[in-house]
């Protein structure tokens, strides 16, 4: 493709989401829209084609706006995911295997395990959950002895990620609790994941003082960066000790942070 047509798609996508009052799947326009946006940003990302245009002075609207737009219509698909699920006749786990992007989460929960190597841990906390809280719930069921808490600001979400998780048979290892990331206090062991959607300045600062020991950090790298923003990253306090690779099989990328006083070295690619 050249770089006029992706500006126009780009542009095009923009515009398009902008001008909806209805964000949720309820709406086939946005349901079309994104779907071609994330399958183009797929193959773009295949071929190492678009990560330049992030900073194209002729997007720069479209660079702020679009995973502003995204983040927005991804937090209502969550909530029309769990109303679905919970409303449905079908079992729980049955009825979950339905959303659309079940197989992409599997796979960056595989991918974010790999980063952790033998350092794996018991106990999780999800920071940025949201509605549909999969990733909380693919820990649960993957090994008997996880625990997860889920941490969001919004309300509403926190009682439908609740009521999914109680569905799903989970609520004794899982537990979903309204309240901003920056007061969480992690425990000592703990694995910290920061939601690609979680929104917190000054967050790092904040887990740095409460003596957070690992965070696992969801990116967006290349041409993803219209679908999600760049991740801010830890400044002091943590090192980087891995990261996965970018992968036409899910749209972020993880990193993964250690507390600089209990790690020695620098950076450690993956």
């Amino acid at each position: 493709m050249q770089h006029a047509d992706a500006i126009a798609f780009l542009k095009a996508t923009h515009r398009t989401l902008t001008e909806q009052e209805d964000l949720s799947p309820n709406n086939p326009e946005v349901n079309n829209c994104l779907g071609a946006l994330v399958a183009t940003l797929r193959s773009w990302q295949a071929a190492g084609f678009g990560a330049e245009l992030s900073d194209h002075p002729d997007l720069a609207d479209v660079a702020a706006g679009l995973p502003q737009l995204c983040g927005a219509a991804e937090a209502q698909m969550e909530k029309w995911w769990c109303r679905k699920i919970l409303a449905s006749p079908c079992p729980g786990a049955q009825a979950l295997a339905a959303f659309w992007y079940l197989d992409e989460y599997r796979a960056l929960c595989r991918s974010e395990l790999a980063l952790l190597g033998d350092r794996r841990a018991e106990r999780f906390a999800f920071l940025g959950s949201g509605a549909l809280p999969l990733t909380a719930i693919l820990l649960a069921q993957s090994s008997p002895g996880v625990c997860v808490e889920c941490i969001d600001r919004d309300g509403e979400a926190c009682e439908l990620a609740a009521r999914l998780i109680a569905l799903l048979g989970l609520g004794e290892r899982v537990e979903v609790r309204e309240g901003d990331a920056r007061d969480y206090r992690p425990s000592a062991g703990e694995t910290l994941i920061c939601a690609s959607l979680l929104h917190a300045p000054g967050l790092y600062a904040c887990l740095a003082e409460a003596r957070a020991e690992r965070l696992l950090i969801r990116d967006a790298e290349g041409a993803y960066r219209f679908c999600y923003r760049p991740a801010p990253l830890p400044s002091r306090g943590f090192v980087e000790r891995a990261k996965s690779p970018i992968s036409t099989r899910r749209i972020n990328t993880s990193r993964y942070f250690e507390r600089r006083d209990q790690c020695e070295g620098g950076a450690v690619p993956a």
